[in-house]
């Protein structure tokens, strides 16, 4: 008490600002009398853990160590611990706002009595503030906002109690609970730009970590807690300049700087660009570079991470959103940032930019479009995704074609479902399977349901992409067991067993087809893919781990067969134009009536692969481009082959062969569950002059086999079955030359499409 009647004396008596000053003691004394003489507070009133409940942001990382995402909400922060920071910065601050901060209990009666008087004097410009930086610290984090007299004393007897526990804590040491509450606080407080604490403070103005600033720097920080809008340099420059000498003048008066080097810190520039931020100069912030814009795959995470309480930030959405850009959580996702460049880049190069007028037969319309496509790869041994494009860029089209909830039709790269399960039911590459026909559709249209294409052996009708020939194989396979195989392998879509479902009627998501195919170079067992690697909490401790969840769907045999089959469809099939200069390749095409969608899905040992291209707003069929049809062994092919030889020449991945089958039996009739043969139709010539039209291959018409692979390897079955009747391959060179299917419906439900490769 007598300190507190000897700083009311000595204010009256000094008459400084007069009545004015006076009538302020008279005011906030029961205030200081109350706080000083507190002694409700115990140690159960302070809560310790509030002091570190503040929103930290999270940060993405992709699978190369780059960060791919900062996320946070209305307070972007990353706490540091004080030894990170700069005692220039420290020493500005403290100049500031609390110049007797190592001298103090918690509460500066004498700095609340000083200030006062300064800031009256000042004619209502505030150099200085009265509450100590503990005070600060407690009203953020216990007390709260609330303006009202018994707030603040209740505020000054929490800092009272918060630093006596603090010393207690750390042994009777008084300096240590001083550096904890200092650390605290400059980790909370704002300075503007959605800047809380120094590292954001120092990232945002100047692009760089806390620990390069200096005087120059920490006088400007200092001022800006006082007013972080008023004074913010990127608001106002001139404001922020003033409250800069202002600081500047108080480490003066403190000893800290000279009058000299005051003079010369004030002429340093000051930041007028928020650094890492859309429209940021680089060159005034460091280099730093403004953020990429939002991806398709940073989109995806976080859209997974706010809905499904599996990956551990919390069980209500409230939860997962306050976790997320505010929990300080590090994502380790799959991507390979420098393949989502590559993926880019072929998007860029390849894919049309012109529009086309088609007829939207939904319409009735002609109307202009443009092509776009969309670009998927999985690591076939885990299921990661390595890298993802669903469209132009997220910035022009948010729609994801990759991974988002529509899917399009597969075209001929669903005949590989077909040609897996005739693998598993025994059949080997060189067994023969004769051509089209008019096959039974009771319940669909057009019944007989007449279909083009030509037999051969499996390798031959799979290189040709024989429409017929694969009817006719999902017929003899079983149409159940080809449903089973694909929904083995991780297909969502709703299978119905109709007729033309072997020709990739079906809507399939492109992530799909390229996790289904992983299947065959990993020996035929299927990982489901995934995008998060794991997740861990601000103090690094685990929140999710992935864990594999693979599964076998088919032997490694036929693993091994499927791979040799769409090995050959790239180097002389349908699928040649995606063969690699080093890398072995495999795959196979897809492309639906008259090129509406256009596929290629196939592997290295690395890395498996879907493109699909189409037009965005409809499924309208496409014309020839550049005087060439659009079919899935030309776009995305080409597609295919220039992403895969970036991806392993850059990654200086060394050349892996496919493994070796061995020998096998010689070749002979298909026959399968589903039928003998002896119920399918006999094979119909391969032509187009009969109605309703036959669906034939709607590939490129140019394929070759080389005479060391042509064909079994043994003499053919009964003609009349349609089997090779020589040793060598089928006379004709890929199928006719026209393309589509029929136009009217081959089962109840689906929509028959050309089911060209």
């Amino acid at each position: 008490m007598r300190t507190l009647f000897r700083l009311i004396r000595m204010f009256l008596v000094t008459g400084v600002s007069g009545a004015l000053v006076a009538a302020s003691i008279v005011a906030v004394s029961p205030s200081i009398y109350k706080a000083v003489n507190a002694t409700s507070s115990t140690d159960a009133d302070i809560d310790m853990a509030k002091l570190d409940d503040y929103a930290v942001r999270s940060i993405m990382y992709s699978s190369d160590g780059q960060t791919i995402a900062t996320l946070h909400g209305p307070e972007n922060r990353v706490p540091v611990a004080l030894d990170r920071i700069p005692q220039p910065v420290v020493d500005a601050i403290l100049a500031v706002e609390d110049a007797d901060f190592y001298h103090h209990p918690g509460v500066n009666m004498r700095g609340i009595f000083r200030a006062m008087v300064e800031n009256v004097s000042s004619g209502g410009d505030i150099q200085q503030g009265g509450s100590t930086i503990t005070q600060q610290l407690v009203k953020k984090a216990i007390v709260g906002d609330e303006q009202t007299a018994d707030r603040k004393t209740t505020e000054m007897a929490m800092a009272l109690r918060l630093e006596k526990k603090l010393t207690d804590v750390h042994g009777g040491d008084g300096m240590a609970a001083k550096r904890e509450i200092l650390e605290h606080y400059l980790n909370t407080v704002y300075f503007g730009s959605g800047a809380y604490g120094v590292q954001a403070a120092a990232e945002t103005y100047w692009g760089v970590d806390v620990s390069l600033l200096g005087y120059a720097e920490g006088a400007l920080l200092a001022g800006l807690i006082r007013n972080p809008v008023k004074n913010d340099p990127t608001l106002n420059k001139r404001n922020a300049e003033k409250a800069r000498q202002q600081a500047l003048d108080r480490l003066v008066i403190t000893g800290k700087i000279t009058p000299e080097d005051a003079d010369k810190f004030n002429r340093v520039r000051v930041p007028t660009y928020r650094c890492g931020q859309e429209g940021s100069n680089p060159a005034f912030c460091a280099g730093l570079q403004p953020p990429p814009p939002q991806d398709y795959f940073e989109d995806e995470v976080r859209q997974r991470l706010l809905n499904d309480p599996q990956y551990g930030l919390g069980d209500t959405p409230e939860e997962r959103e306050r976790t997320l850009f505010g929990g300080g959580i590090k994502i380790y996702t799959t991507i390979n940032q420098a393949a989502q460049g590559w993926m880019k880049g072929t998007y860029d190069r390849l894919v049309p930019k012109d529009e086309f007028k088609v007829f939207n037969r939904e319409t009735k319309k002609d109307e202009m479009v443009r092509l776009t496509a969309a670009m998927v790869s999985v690591e076939p041994g885990t299921g990661a995704v390595r890298a993802l494009l669903g469209g132009p860029g997220f910035e022009k089209s948010k729609f994801d074609n990759a991974i988002g909830d529509l899917g399009r039709q597969t075209g001929s790269s669903f005949k590989t479902f077909t040609l897996l399960t005739a693998l598993e039911q025994g059949a080997v590459p060189d067994d023969y399977v004769a051509g089209g026909g008019d096959f039974p559709n009771p319940g669909g249209f057009p019944n007989p349901y007449r279909v083009g294409g030509t037999g051969g052996s499996l390798d031959q009708v799979t290189t040709v992409s024989s429409n017929g020939a694969f009817v006719r194989l999902y017929e003899i396979v079983g149409r159940d067991n080809v449903i089973k195989t694909a929904l083995s392998l991780g297909l969502t879509s709703k299978l119905i067993p109709v007729l033309n479902l072997t020709l990739g009627t079906v809507e399939t998501k492109p992530i799909e087809m390229a996790t289904a195919y992983a299947a065959i170079p990993n020996k035929g067992v299927f990982q489901p893919y995934y995008m998060i690697d794991r997740i861990v909490d601000r103090n690094g401790l685990p929140l999710y781990v992935h864990e594999g969840q693979g599964r076998r769907a088919f032997s490694a045999v036929t693993a091994c067969l499927a791979t040799q089959i769409l090995n050959h469809n790239t180097q002389y099939g349908t699928g040649r134009r995606a063969a690699l200069d080093k890398q072995p390749a495999a795959g196979k095409t897809g492309t639906t009536d008259k090129g509406a969608d256009v596929w290629f899905v196939g592997f290295t040992p690395y890395l498996t692969t879907a493109v699909w291209m189409g037009v965005q707003e409809s499924n309208a069929p496409l014309p020839s481009i550049d005087g060439v049809a659009n079919f899935g062994g030309f776009y995305p092919a080409r597609m295919w082959r220039d992403f895969n030889e970036q991806y392993h020449d850059n990654l200086k991945l060394e050349v892996r062969n496919f493994d070796r089958c061995g020998g096998t039996r010689g070749g002979r009739q298909v026959v399968g569950p589903g039928s003998n043969n002896k119920n399918l139709p006999v094979p119909v010539p391969d032509k187009r002059d009969d109605k309703p039209p036959m669906t034939t291959s709607t590939e490129s018409p140019i394929v070759t086999f080389p005479d060391t692979t042509a064909g079994p390897t043994t003499t053919g079955g009964p003609t009349t079955t349609g089997g090779p009747t020589t040793t060598g391959g089928p006379t004709t060179t890929g199928g006719p030359t026209t393309t589509g299917g029929p136009t009217t419906t081959a089962g109840p439900t689906t929509t028959a499409a050309g089911g060209g490769p």
